[in-house]
């Protein structure tokens, strides 16, 4: 006899489903991000206000791609990722899970105001329309203000918070008939490197490491979930 789905079970496989397609989403976007890097080097943190607004103006979507544009893209779909790991890893410790959960919620909040695209655009539009001195400097210093926010506390904050969080979720995974011990361990590995960006001077290289990392992670999250009808 071929056993069959109860309801609840039979919602759960194409929730999971859903799930992998996420994941895989988030691989191939952490991928393409890795690459524009490249192209479109970061510049929040090295250019000046006046560098920013004159390539925005130049180059608008070069210069919202070396403002972290990417970032932002990623941030919800890692949400919705982080809502399907709740339900996977639910049964092994619903209070830890759902801790994993609301620190994810937290970081992406903490995150949308620290990439303030919108707000640089406008503000380099309205620089290159300046026609005093006086209007030109204000905006400059508006700039700046800005900038600040990119590596500010609310970023730290919600790198920090985002990255134990996947670290309590690979931890939870250990102990999930769902997830295989190498997805796990995989993820225990990719969240330390995350937490090490606060080692002075080299962190910076944890934290690509951690980027490159996470794609591999992301492909074997999305791999266990397909596996998930076999169970049944």
């Amino acid at each position: 006899m071929i056993p069959t789905l109860t309801t609840n079970q039979s919602l759960l496989k194409d929730f999971y489903k859903v799930g992998a397609y996420i994941a895989v989403l988030v691989a191939l976007l952490i991928v393409f991000a890795i690459a524009a890097f490249f192209i479109w080097p970061y510049q929040a943190g090295d250019a000046s206000a006046a560098q920013i607004f004159d390539i925005l103006q130049r180059d608008p979507l070069g210069g919202l791609m070396s403002l972290d544009l990417m970032m932002l893209v990623i941030a919800p779909f890692n949400l919705l990722l982080m809502l399907a790991l709740y339900a996977a890893l639910k049964p092994v410790h619903e209070g830890y899970a759902l801790f994993a959960l609301l620190l994810g919620i937290v970081a992406t909040a903490l995150l949308i105001p620290t990439r303030p695209l919108v707000e640089l655009v406008s503000l380099s539009e309205r620089y290159a329309a300046a026609v005093t001195e006086a209007e030109q400097i204000q905006l400059l210093l508006m700039g700046e203000s800005q900038l600040l926010l990119f590596e500010g506390t609310a970023w730290l904050v919600q790198t920090i918070i985002f990255i134990v969080a996947g670290l309590i979720n690979a931890f939870l995974m250990l102990n999930s008939n769902l997830f295989k011990k190498a997805t796990a361990y995989m993820g225990i590995i990719v969240s330390v490197l995350g937490l090490l960006f606060l080692v002075p001077v080299i962190g910076a290289l944890f934290l690509f490491l951690n980027t490159i990392g996470s794609v591999l992670w992301n492909f074997l999250v999305a791999k266990d979930f397909l596996a998930y009808g076999k169970i049944f």
